[in-house]
């Protein structure tokens, strides 16, 4: 099963689909955390946030969701 990870990394976000790379890194983590949730929404797939420590600080599953659909906003600060 195709996985997202939104992870802090030599100093940026960055996310990982299936441990490689995908996109550019990120200073801010809500944007690196908007950018990996895109890709969850498009792949269909398990998005999950982690903080600085590498703990998960969320997990959803984009999986029920018809790709493309916007299942709700959320918050994140940086």
């Amino acid at each position: 099963m195709v996985q997202v990870h939104t992870v802090y990394e030599a100093y940026t976000w960055r996310n990982m689909v299936d441990g490689l790379q995908q996109g550019t890194p990120w200073t801010s983590r809500t944007t690196a955390v908007a950018e990996g949730r895109a890709i969850a929404i498009e792949l269909a797939c398990e998005h999950s946030v982690h903080d600085v420590d590498g703990s998960v600080l969320e997990r959803r599953d984009y999986g029920a969701a018809e790709p493309g659909v916007w299942p709700g906003a959320m918050r994140y600060t940086a």
